[in-house]
């Protein structure tokens, strides 16, 4: 099952429609199940039923890194395609400094497919 780390991944944008959040990326840092590590561009979770603390705007660019919280248990990666209920709370920092928590009562980010996957090149 392929995994999305928080950490070094890259957020087009952060936007907001009634009380759903969508976390937008522009390079989610995934490993595959074969180990293979790299991006997808077109990864998006959404937040359903989520308050949140940050401003939206300044939510972009690279991440130092992120947790997910489902219940008591904290994930810095999560199985795609991912979808939990409950008391949730995700939380990431921001390279510019930007801070963004949320709480929500389900989540759901899809699968996208392997065919847009750039294998990382880095040494």
């Amino acid at each position: 099952m392929p995994r999305l780390s928080f950490q070094d991944s890259e957020v087009h944008s952060a936007t907001a429609q009634s009380d759903t959040l969508t976390i937008r990326f522009a390079a989610a840092s995934v490993q595959l199940p074969d180990g293979r590590q790299g991006y997808l561009p077109a990864l998006s979770m959404a937040l359903q039923s989520a308050t949140w603390q940050g401003a939206l705007p300044d939510c972009m660019g690279r991440l130092h890194g992120g947790s997910l919280w489902t219940g008591n248990t904290r994930h810095t990666t999560l199985p795609l395609p991912f979808t939990a209920t409950g008391v949730l709370r995700l939380e990431l920092q921001f390279a510019n400094g930007t801070r963004l928590s949320a709480t929500a009562h389900a989540m759901d980010c899809p699968w996208p497919g392997e065919a847009a996957f750039s294998e990382s090149l880095a040494c």
